[in-house]
């Protein structure tokens, strides 16, 4: 119902994509290298990390590794997936607050104890319930 009342005069073009696209793939191409130097430094040859120039044009030996580096390959496919879930992750939180289909005008809940909190909700308890919280009365006060 809120998105037939409201239109969005500046509409997303594509370099909104392209942009999310190439941040994935570098978080992708980083993990490759991050998991090529946790298997170097585990196995005791120390950290390896590529230099700026090359840190795409080294990715093919990296992935083209022998059979015998198998340690290799599962410390970068364990990366990879725990990148995968984390970006998956991002992307619903994301979606969820800058979405389409996002709630506008919400107050989130910690927006909500900021103003409401326990402390003043108990205070007004008699106020706003009065059936349920009695006033207090010291032992000469009649009802």
């Amino acid at each position: 119902m809120q998105r037939e009342r409201r239109h969005n005069p500046h509409p997303w073009t594509w370099e909104v994509p392209v942009a999310i696209a190439c941040a994935v793939l570098l978080v992708l191409a980083l993990g490759v290298h991050l998991g090529n130097g946790l298997a170097h430094l585990t196995s005791g040859h120390g950290w390896t990390w590529p230099a700026t120039a090359q840190l795409f044009t080294s990715l093919p030996s990296i992935l083209n590794t022998s059979t015998d580096a198998v340690g290799v390959r599962v410390w970068i496919i364990a990366i990879e997936l725990s990148l995968i879930v984390s970006l998956a992750w991002a992307a619903g939180v994301s979606w969820q607050r800058w979405g389409p289909t996002r709630l506008k005008g919400v107050a989130t809940r910690d927006q909500a104890e900021q103003l409401l909190g326990l402390t003043r909700l108990h205070k007004v308890a008699p106020v706003v319930r009065p059936d349920l919280h009695t006033t207090r009365r010291t032992r000469g006060e009649l009802r």
